[in-house]
Order: C-alpha cells, then sequence, then structure tokens
C-alpha cells in the first residue's frame, strides 16, 4: 500500500434513529465458511453485533466486537442476493485503498472478494450523523471540511474517472419530462412548470460546468457524513470523481435545503403516496431557503468564484434528476426513495428560482 495512502477507520452510531437496519444482513447470517475465514482474518472471535448504518441497503452493516476487545465496522453484500450492493462495495473498496492520507474519510483495513460475497472492513470510532434539521454549528464544521477536501490533490493521480461525463449523463431529467410531463407537475413546482423548455436547455451546461481536476466525493449528504468533538468524516465513496473542486458544495447544500436549518428555516412536507396518487408538497419557507442557499453557496471559499451560469447548470441539473426520480417505483429497499427525491428536487428549484434563468 502507498504511503500516501490513510490507514483506516469507520463510524459507529448505534442510536442513530434514521438506522434502518431490521432488513440488514446480520453475522449470523453469513455462510459459516465465511464467518471463519473473517476471523482468522482479524485473528480474533466476534462476540458482540451492533447494526449501525442508517439507509436502505439490503447488505451488512454492523459494528463488530471482537474477542480481543477491538471493535471492527464490517460491510458485505453477496452478488447472487443484492448485486447493485455488491457492486457498490466493489467500487467503494477500489476507491478506499487509493484516496490520499489527507483526505478526511473512514480508513480501509482489508477486503474479501469470491465472486459472489465482497466483504469491506473498517476500524470503528465514535462519531454521530449531522441531525435533521441541520444545526448551524455542525453545518459549519462540515462547510470546512469540503473546502479541505478540495484542496488535496491527486484526482487524476488515483485515477478517478472525470465528472462531467457521469454527472451529464444523470442530468437529463428535464429533457425528459418536457417530452412526458407528469400531470401533476403544476401543482408541485409551478415556477419549473412553466419553465420545462429553459431548464431541459439548462442542464445541457453540467458537462462543461464539471471541469476540474478535484477529489469529488459524488454523494455528499448528512447520511455520508459523521462528526467527532474534533472532526469530520466522509463516509462511502463509491461515486468517487475528478472534476470541480464545489460540486460537492453545491450537492450537500440541496440536500440542506431538503431537510432544514435550525433558526433558520424549516424543511418543505412532501408526501408521496404508495398507491401511485398524487404527490403533495407544502413550504412556506422555500422563499427563504433559495436566499440562504445562494447566500452561503457565495460566502464559501469554493462558490466564490463560480461561473453563475455553471452553478445553474448544476443545481438545475440535479433537480432534474430529482424531480424525474419521483416518477419511478420505489425499490424494496429504500421504500423512501421518491420522498426524498421529490424534497431535494424543491429544494434545488427553490435555490434556482432564487438564482434565476
Amino acid at each position: 500500500m502507498p504511503d500516501d495512502v490513510a490507514t483506516t477507520c469507520v463510524v459507529r452510531s448505534p442510536q442513530d434513529p434514521r438506522a434502518h437496519a431490521s432488513d440488514r444482513l446480520r453475522w449470523a447470517s453469513l455462510p459459516r465458511e465465511l464467518r471463519d475465514e473473517i476471523e482468522a482474518t482479524m485473528e480474533a472471535h466476534v462476540v458482540e453485533e451492533i447494526s449501525v448504518v442508517s439507509g436502505f441497503t439490503p447488505g451488512m452493516g454492523s459494528l463488530l466486537r471482537l474477542s480481543t476487545g477491538e471493535q471492527v465496522f464490517l460491510k458485505a453484500a453477496r452478488t447472487r442476493d443484492a448485486r447493485e450492493c455488491a457492486d457498490l462495495h466493489r467500487a467503494e473498496a477500489r476507491i478506499a485503498t487509493r484516496l490520499p492520507a489527507a483526505v478526511p474519510t473512514p480508513r480501509f483495513l482489508w477486503g474479501h472478494g469470491d465472486g459472489d460475497w465482497i466483504v469491506l472492513a473498517y476500524e470503528a470510532i465514535d462519531g454521530y450523523p449531522p441531525r435533521e434539521p441541520w444545526e448551524p454549528a455542525v453545518l459549519a464544521r462540515v462547510l470546512d471540511t469540503l473546502d479541505d477536501l478540495a484542496r488535496i490533490p491527486g484526482a487524476r493521480q488515483i485515477s478517478l474517472p472525470p465528472a462531467g461525463p457521469q454527472l451529464a449523463s444523470a442530468s437529463i431529467g428535464w429533457g425528459r419530462i418536457l417530452r412526458d410531463p407528469p400531470a401533476h407537475l403544476s401543482s408541485l413546482a409551478p415556477w419549473a412548470a412553466r419553465r420545462l423548455s429553459s431548464l431541459a436547455e439548462l442542464e445541457l451546461g453540467v458537462l462543461v460546468a464539471c471541469e476540474g481536476e478535484s477529489i469529488v466525493h459524488g454523494d455528499m449528504r448528512a447520511r455520508n457524513l459523521t462528526v467527532t468533538d474534533d472532526a469530520v468524516y466522509v463516509l462511502d465513496w463509491p461515486f468517487a470523481m475528478r472534476g470541480a473542486g464545489w460540486l460537492d458544495l453545491a450537492h450537500l447544500l440541496v440536500t440542506v435545503g431538503a431537510q432544514g436549518v435550525e433558526g433558520v428555516f424549516d424543511p418543505p412536507e412532501v408526501s408521496v403516496p404508495d398507491d401511485g396518487g398524487t404527490p403533495v408538497v407544502t413550504w412556506d419557507d422555500a422563499e427563504r431557503a433559495g436566499a440562504w442557499l445562494t447566500a452561503v453557496f457565495d460566502d464559501h471559499p469554493l462558490g466564490a468564484e463560480v461561473h453563475p451560469g455553471d452553478l445553474r447548470s448544476i443545481v438545475g441539473g440535479f433537480a432534474g434528476f430529482s424531480m424525474d426520480l419521483t416518477r419511478k417505483p420505489a425499490p424494496v429497499s429504500d421504500p423512501c426513495r421518491p420522498t426524498v427525491a421529490l424534497g431535494q428536487a424543491v429544494s434545488a428549484l427553490a435555490w434556482l428560482e432564487h438564482l434565476g434563468l
């Protein structure tokens, strides 16, 4: 392993109320032969397990206490049962072994892959995810961390793929909506419904807006962050890219808009019926949130010199991607996906409306 690759750590938060671990794999569910191999690698037996990861992925995500008294965080998934989850773990392992030591991330210990099972192990540290709505003091620490992350060199040297093609291929939501607009769009997002052609044109600028040489996480949100008394850690890197340093800042702020900030604005109230009925959005603070997002981005060191057209393309592309995602059925592993996507879509639109087209 190169000297500039970080050693490892992973975060635990067993009290996280957003942990949805009832359907996750547990240690006892792994094949006996795999458990024996894992324990041989760790040179210790597992004596206690706490399933701790928030989210809905079906793979294992557990804090394991070992017979030595040490703790290890273990992820595992089986290709035969959960191919998407297993493939994400494989992508994460490829990135985790190459990230420079300066990146504030949980650090990789070892991995196991046999073509079917994929297992990733990390050293455990105590931490907690940002609370929703966001606490201003915690958000300020996260924003400082994003500035530090964007200035770490090495994205090209560790062969991260360019962000432009990846994000541009995802930013086609408004074009799809323009060709087949949902019946309820005017009630959900009247400002956007009157500007579909302009929004479809706007998202075409994503490819150029992404250009840069920074290490970009690609999925910057509260569930991929953990906070300790003296540090902020960025978790889960399967979507890492090389691109503009401010992309993670813009992505995070859209999700913050959807979650609210204590003492500043409340999040939108979003409802997406399971039976395919009409979604409902209520957000009295949309204008306030849009102005706040603009001010925070402009005041951040990464946002100060971003071309306004590039920012509009990225925010608009994210809004279109999220709005289009609300039309797709929720996967069994992530039943809240349409609701979360709609909240992020209206957050991005509130910001874009303030920025103007």
